[in-house]
């Protein structure tokens, strides 16, 4: 045996083995149970549509593991790479350059830092003064003055020229007295009582956190394999008389590919809803919904803080105002429509499904049919629940997630809902009217009807055979005419409609008794149903399915703007005054004013609802209805508040969901504005606003974000954590399509972290409850079924690296035919020829160096915000007037008095020097007068003396002369 044939497990084979299996997996959705297409597909689909409805229910779906093997069978000759030809006896040298470098470098790099800075700055202030100062002073005033001033004065002269004698004189005199009395007696009592408090108290809580992972571990694994091998052969045809061509093909490696699904999974696609962002979900989803942003926007998002404060509009409150053109809805094919309070629904009438207008984004949207196990025919929306007869007449009822059947059994052919949530239900057989109440009490009113309308409280119509009759009390009035009406329906204004047979509408208004033509559908024909809606919209159903809706035109609204002061006082108070249409009034409070807007006037009963807001109370989130009023003011508001929720108006009562919806983001309420709107005799409030202080972000990010909400909803689903998916999954549960099992509890069979997410769906592993299930389910779905498919195998060629040579020699002889007389043995003479060289062959190296630089962090993030400075307390300045000199005003008029007799004393004085000045002058006067008689003396003695002495000239008696002359000069000589 040892000498025998060569093993066959020696021999190497090929094929046998798989020699790499790879293994991928891909998530299918492959059903969703009771979803029905909403269009149908007559034309081109406009991928460019935005208002493309949102998967509304959940849906079925498997994880598929496929494997794909490969299976080697051999080689092949590929390409033709190169060809040498060679001539007879020809020679060259051939250079084979083998080079080849691997280059596998891999980094890592983990990075992590965590700066944390918090700070609580506590400032307070507490000061209480108080200043009690009581002054007392007794005063009695009494001024009496007496004042006497006697002024004289005399002056005289005489001169008296005779024999050399003269006189003169002056005289003056003058008198002064005063006398003053002054008693001053004042009685006062001045009380000065301040007290002055001042309270200051401000907490900063700043915490600033910034995560940053950072490891200083840098690897850097880098390995560089380079081969480079030169091979130099000599390749030679030593054919003399046949050329050679040696050519280079390239080796082909075959294998046959076998791809084959091995292993199923369930899972279970869960449908999420929109998005809409706002100053509290940027908080929340801020990195995240940068990721995924463009990266201006990611800027933009990022540089975005909605920790920082200041006043914006917050105008969530408008109510919605429809069209005043009819706008016809086509696509929309309805059997049934219906109104109330909780909106309008109508029934589908290619499915019998139920749908509900969405005013806001003026579509239909389908209601979940969960549990309906049928089609409707009617529809019937109440209070707070939505009833409905199936085709099979059995009434049923949707209680917001999922519908069922009547508990009390009842049948019909036709139903109605009052305001109240009061059902009644026209019966089978006869027909009879049945009453329900909202406690379950249940009532056979044994009136024979066609169809029955409940236009308000205890206000109810019917019809039978075309006659109409109300119910007026407890006792039913037809009313005349009766023009053949077939179907009745009302709305919460008080208006009633009827369709005649001939498809035509009629209305009673509120009030009337009889029939007219309507103002907005007269004329028109083909009609199977028309409703008012809340919020005054009128609906038109033809009998072809077609959908009209049809808006009144209303009075101008007035707006209102209450901007908030300087400081932005708070709201600390809130009145609303309503009735049953809408709000009628409101009223708020703020330090140091009060506005109010609207009226409480006019006809109908109002109601009046207020509330206090607690200290640094904040605003989370703005709900509100409309009403029927003015087409569309606002009829409900609920403020819920971080001290708790505040209803007016309709939101007190109502379960029907809000029209329009805002998040504030924790502000606080410093103003409002909007506008009023008059309806007959009311006025109502068109829209509401406030004017809120919160979160600082810039109003062009939220419409980026809200503009784009599907993509960015995306992102936040797919980033969403477990233990959050593991919160809000357990609040649902799930029944498959035709099982009878009890529901399956989301919270314990799905696994919280999603593996895929297409459209608004995000898809979980779906657990099985038993290993039985698990058996079940996967051999019902078999690798090998047609749904998935049979194994496939391919043969696919792959090049490789091996070139394979073979020289094949030519055709054609190229020797000569032998002749003696040319040379022809090549041995006498050998050839010599040789090839020629070829250039050296570089061999350097062709590595190249790696950077292995680790980055650097950017600076933290972590900031304190800088603290403001406390005011200055106020001074108690009111205290400080006990301290002022001259408390008591001067009630003795003693200063007057003396001002007074100062000035009689200064009077008197002056007339005294006066009369001196007047004796003065006299005196001079009356010393020229003597000097001039003495001169005139002495010249008549002068003349005389000679006749008395007796000689000329009067020489003889000179001495005499000149002591006449010497008496009469001097000043003191008296006559």
């Amino acid at each position: 045996m040892l000498d025998g044939p060569t093993p066959k497990d020696l021999l190497p084979t090929t094929g046998n083995y798989p020699v790499e299996i790879v293994r991928y997996r891909s998530v299918v959705l492959t059903d969703i149970p009771g979803a029905k297409p909403a269009r149908k597909l007559t034309g081109a689909i406009d991928l460019g549509e935005e208002n493309l409805p949102f998967y509304d229910r959940p849906a079925e779906g498997m994880i598929v593991t496929t494997e794909q093997s490969w299976s080697a069978q051999g080689v092949t000759l590929g390409r033709l790479l190169h060809s040498l030809a060679l001539a007879p006896g020809e020679s060259t040298k051939v250079a084979v350059v083998d080079w080849q470098r691997t280059t596998k470098a891999s980094g890592t790099e983990t990075t992590a830092e965590a700066d944390a800075l918090s700070a609580t700055t506590d400032q307070n202030r507490s000061i209480s003064e108080v200043a009690n100062a009581i002054a007392r002073e007794e005063q009695y005033g009494n001024s009496q003055m007496s004042q006497s001033s006697k002024s004289s004065s005399s002056g005289g002269s005489i001169g008296v020229a005779f024999f050399g004698m003269g006189g003169g004189g002056n005289w003056g005199e003058s008198s002064n007295s005063g006398f003053a009395t002054a008693v001053s007696r004042s009685t006062g009592v001045k009380s000065v009582a301040v007290e002055a408090s001042q309270r200051i108290s401000e907490r900063t809580q700043q915490l600033a956190t910034a995560a940053r992972s950072r490891n200083m571990t840098v690897v850097r694994e880098t390995t560089q394999a380079e081969k480079d091998q030169v091979l130099t052969r000599v390749v030679t045809n030593y054919n003399h008389m046949h050329a050679m061509s040696v050519q280079y093909y390239e080796v082909v490696q075959i294998y046959n590919v076998t791809t084959k699904p091995t292993k199923l999974e369930r899972c279970l696609f869960i449908p999420l809803q929109e998005l809409t962002f706002n100053y509290t979900s940027l908080q929340r989803y801020k990195e995240v919904l940068a990721s995924v942003a463009p990266a201006d926007w990611a800027a933009k998002i990022r540089a975005a803080n909605p920790f920082d404060t200041t006043v914006r509009k917050l105008d969530a409150c408008t109510a919605p105002e429809a069209p005043s053109v009819a706008q016809v809805f086509d696509g929309v094919d309805l059997a049934d429509i219906a109104a109330s309070a909780m909106g309008v629904y109508g029934v589908r009438k290619y499915d019998g499904s139920p749908v509900r207008f969405d005013p806001v984004a003026r579509q239909w949207n389908p209601l979940p049919t969960t549990g309906l196990d049928g089609e409707l025919v009617r529809i019937a929306p109440g209070k707070d629940t939505v009833w409905g007869l199936r085709t099979d007449n059995r009434l049923v009822y949707f209680d917001g997630r999922t519908w069922r059947l009547d508990p009390q059994g009842w049948a019909g052919r036709s139903l109605a809902c009052g305001p109240d949530g009061t059902l009644y239900l026209i019966g089978m057989g006869a027909g009879s009217i049945h009453h329900r109440s909202p406690s379950g009490a249940s009532q056979d009113m044994n009136i024979l009807a066609d169809d029955v309308a409940v236009v308000g409280r205890d206000k109810l119509w019917y019809c039978k055979e075309g006659r109409t009759w109300e119910r007026n009390g407890t006792t039913w009035l037809e009313r005349t005419p009766a023009p053949n009406v077939k179907r009745l329906s009302a709305g919460l204004d008080g208006v009633l409609w009827g369709i005649t047979a001939d498809g035509k509408a009629l209305v009673v208004e509120p009030g009337a008794t009889t029939w007219s033509a309507p103002k907005y559908f007269n004329g028109a024909t083909g009609l199977v149903d028309v409703v008012s809606s809340t919020g005054g919209d009128y609906w038109a159903l033809t009998n072809a399915g077609l959908l009209r809706l049809l808006t009144a035109p209303r009075e101008t609204p007035i707006p209102f703007d209450a901007a908030p002061k300087t400081d932005s006082p708070y709201a600390s108070k809130i009145d609303v005054w309503y009735d049953e249409f809408g709000i009628r009034s409101l009223q708020v409070v703020f330090p140091g004013h009060t506005f109010r807007c609207g009226d409480t006037g006019g006809s109908g009963i109002q109601h009046h609802a207020t509330h206090t807001f607690a200290g640094a109370d904040k605003l989370l989130s703005l709900d509100a209805w409309s009403g029927t009023a003015a087409r569309g003011s606002l009829a409900g508001l609920r403020l819920t508040m971080t001290s708790g929720v505040v209803n007016f108006g309709i939101a007190e009562s109502t379960a029907a969901a809000p029209d329009l919806t805002e998040d504030a983001g924790g502000a606080a309420i410093c103003g409002l504005f909007g506008s009023t709107v008059k309806s007959g005799t009311r006025t109502y409030l068109a829209s509401l606003g406030f004017h809120v202080r919160g979160g600082n972000v810039s109003q062009a990010v939220l419409d980026h974000l809200n503009d784009n909400r599907r993509h960015y909803s995306q992102a936040v689903w797919a980033n969403a954590d477990e233990l959050t998916l593991s919160r809000i999954l357990a609040n649902y549960s799930y029944t498959p399509a035709g099982s009878t099992a009890p529901p399956v509890l989301l919270g314990t069979l799905l696994d919280p972290k999603p593996i895929a997410a297409t459209g608004n769906y995000l898809g979980f592993r779906w657990n099985f409850g038993s290993e039985q299930e698990r058996q079940e389910w996967t051999k019902a779905r078999q690798p090998g079924d047609a749904t998935f498919g049979t194994p496939v195998t391919n043969t696919i060629a792959i090049a490789t690296k091996g070139v394979f040579a073979e020289a094949v020699l030519g055709r054609a002889n190229s020797a000569e035919k032998i002749d003696l007389t040319r040379f022809w043995n090549w041995k006498d003479s050998p050839l010599q020829i040789t090839p020629a060289d070829i250039a050296p062959v570089a061999t350097g190296t062709r590595a190249q160096n790696l950077d292995t630089t680790v980055a650097a962090l950017a600076a933290t993030q972590a900031r304190f915000t800088p603290l403001a400075a406390m005011p200055d307390p106020s001074a108690l300045q009111a205290a400080q007037a006990i301290t002022t000199a001259n408390l008591f005003r001067d009630m003795s008029g003693l200063n007057t008095m003396g001002q007074v007799l100062t000035k009689g004393i200064e009077s008197a004085a002056s007339n005294d020097k006066d009369a001196g000045a007047r004796a003065q002058e006299a005196l001079k006067t009356a010393t020229e007068h003597l000097q001039k008689m003495a001169q005139i003396a002495v010249d008549a003695a002068g003349k005389a003396a000679p006749l008395v002495t007796g000689g000329a000239g009067g020489a003889g008696n000179l001495s005499a002369l000149g002591g006449m002359l010497n008496q009469g000069g001097k000043p003191e000589a008296k006559a």
